[in-house]
C-alpha cells in the first residue's frame, strides 16, 4: 500500500462475504472502466475511501497522482483547497494536470464551494497561480456522502445539479449491521492486525466477545469495530482477550461479570477445601474420598486436576 493510502486506510481489500459486498466486488471493476464522476454513500464508518480505492487501482489511473480533500475540514475555497493540494505535490506538467480527485463528505461543502467545484467538474480547468494561465486539468472526481445526500439535493440543501453531474456513477454501502456475517470476520482481521502491530500472539476469541459483538448494532460501522478490537487488544493480557475491555458493554453488564466471577471464584474456592480434607482424611485414597464427596472417581480426579490438587501431598496425612 502506497503512503497515501497508509495514512487513511488499514485494510487494502474489501472484507466479508456478505450478499451485499459480493455485489459491489462485481461492480468495482465496472465502476473503474470509466471516466464518469463516482459518488460512494453509506454511514460513517462504512469503508467508502477503501472503495474509491479498489475503483482506482483497477482503472486506467491507476499509476496517476491521486488527491485526497475532505470537505468537512476545509477552511478555504474549494479551488484555493484544490490549488494548494497541487502546488505541494507538484504534479503539474506544460500539458497540464491528471489523476483522480477523491472529495471526502461532499455534503459539507458550502454553496460557494459547491458552485466552484461544478465549475471544476464542466470545464476540467485550474489557475494556480493568481495571475497565470488556466491550465488543464484532466481529472475524475470521486466523491463520498452520507447515505442522506440525495435527500439534501432534493430539499434544496445541497445543488441538485451537483449532485446529479457527480452520481453519474453510484455504490452505496450498507451498515456493518446490515450485514452480521460479516461481523466475525472484521474482527479477526483486527485481531490480527493489533496483535502483530505490538508482537503479540493473535489469542483465541472468547464466545462471550463472539456473542457481545454479534448482539451490538454497531452505529459507528467498520472505524467503530478498529477501535473497539484495538482497546480490547492493549487492554487484555498476553494471550487473552477480556470482554469487558470492549467499549461498548455496559457497566452493568461488566458489574454482573465481575459478581458472576467471584462466585465462581467461591465456589472453586470451596470444592478446593472439602475435597483437600476428604483427601487428608482418608490419606490420598481417592476412592474413599469420592464415596464420602458423593462423587465418581472419574469426577474426583477431573475436579483435582482442574482445582490444581495433588494426591501426593495427603498420602502420609490424617485429619
Amino acid at each position: 500500500m502506497s503512503k497515501l493510502w497508509e495514512e487513511y486506510l488499514i485494510q487494502e481489500d474489501l472484507i466479508g462475504h456478505s450478499p451485499a459486498i459480493y455485489q459491489i466486488r462485481r461492480s468495482i471493476p465496472i465502476l473503474a472502466k470509466g471516466d464518469q464522476p463516482v459518488l460512494i454513500t453509506g454511514e460513517p464508518g462504512t469503508e467508502k475511501l477503501l472503495i474509491a480505492k479498489l475503483v482506482i487501482d483497477n482503472s486506467a489511473r491507476k499509476k496517476a497522482p491521486v488527491f485526497i480533500t475532505d470537505a468537512a475540514k476545509l477552511n478555504k475555497t474549494f479551488d484555493q483547497e484544490i490549488q494548494s493540494i497541487l502546488q505541494q505535490q507538484e504534479h503539474s506538467s506544460a500539458d497540464g494536470l491528471r489523476g483522480t480527485l477523491i472529495v471526502q463528505n461532499l455534503e459539507y461543502l458550502d454553496r460557494e464551494s459547491q458552485a466552484r467545484l461544478m465549475s471544476f467538474a464542466q470545464g476540467g480547468y485550474l489557475q494556480l497561480q493568481p495571475h497565470a494561465e488556466p491550465m488543464a486539468a484532466e481529472f475524475r472526481i470521486i466523491s463520498t456522502a452520507t447515505s442522506k445526500l440525495q435527500e439534501y439535493a432534493k430539499d434544496g440543501i445541497f445543488s441538485s445539479e451537483l449532485y446529479l453531474t457527480l452520481s453519474a456513477m453510484t455504490v452505496k454501502l450498507p451498515a456493518l449491521r446490515e450485514r452480521k456475517q460479516d461481523i466475525v470476520a472484521f474482527f479477526e482481521f483486527y485481531l490480527d492486525y493489533f496483535c502483530r502491530k505490538i508482537g503479540r500472539p493473535v489469542p483465541p476469541m472468547p464466545f462471550e466477545i463472539f456473542h457481545q459483538i454479534l448482539k451490538y448494532s454497531w452505529p459507528g460501522n467498520v472505524k467503530e469495530m478498529e477501535n473497539a478490537v484495538r482497546s480490547v487488544v492493549v487492554s487484555s493480557p498476553e494471550g487473552m482477550l477480556l470482554m469487558e475491555a470492549l467499549p461498548f458493554v455496559d457497566e452493568a453488564e461488566k458489574f454482573q461479570r465481575v459478581e458472576l466471577q467471584s462466585l465462581n471464584r467461591a465456589v472453586a474456592q470451596l470444592e478446593k477445601e472439602m475435597i483437600e480434607r476428604a483427601l487428608r482424611r482418608f490419606a490420598g485414597n481417592q476412592s474413599r474420598a469420592a464415596q464420602v464427596l458423593h462423587l465418581s472417581e472419574p469426577n474426583l480426579r477431573f475436579k483435582m486436576k482442574k482445582l490444581g490438587i495433588r494426591k501426593e501431598e495427603f498420602i502420609m496425612g490424617n485429619e
